[in-house]
């Protein structure tokens, strides 16, 4: 039974505090301009990954098919994405981000990326850079097929 025996217990409220103080500091500035959470993150995913499909959506944000069929209306409705037709599938439906939806993003991603990135600014750039590799390979290790499957 090896393991590490002086690791430190993992507290599973740190990584909620972190990504709760990210969350409050984006939607401070995205809902000065009409948008929640979820269609900022919709419609910068959209502008940043291209076009998505509604299942591509709600796995990418982790929404529920429901919750990401509400923010694809708003975003179309409010003419920041439209829904098209998939160009390699014609049956298939997908939302892309519109000319205008670029322009707020355009208007909206440095502060909020900046105002979520002042949550790290007690980290050094090298810390930084260790935490982002460190939950990158959590989360792809989680996203990775099982062997039993």
């Amino acid at each position: 039974m090896a393991g590490p025996i002086d690791a430190p217990a993992i507290d599973p409220l740190l990584l909620r505090h972190v990504a709760a103080e990210v969350d409050r500091r984006a939607e401070e500035i995205v809902h000065g301009h009409g948008l929640t959470l979820d269609q900022w993150r919709t419609l910068d995913l959209l502008h940043t990954r291209g076009p998505h499909s509604m299942a591509a959506l709600t796995s990418a944000l982790g929404l529920t098919g429901p919750t990401a069929t509400r923010v694809a209306d708003h975003l179309v409705t409010t003419a920041l994405a439209y829904r098209d037709a998939d160009t390699t599938d014609r049956r298939r439906v997908v939302l892309r981000v519109s000319r205008r939806g670029t322009e707020l993003h355009d208007q909206l991603s440095t502060p909020v990326h900046a105002a979520q990135a002042a949550v790290l600014s007690p980290l050094d750039d090298t810390e930084r850079a260790t935490l982002v590799q460190l939950l990158r390979k959590v989360v792809d290790r989680a996203q990775a097929p099982s062997m039993s499957e």
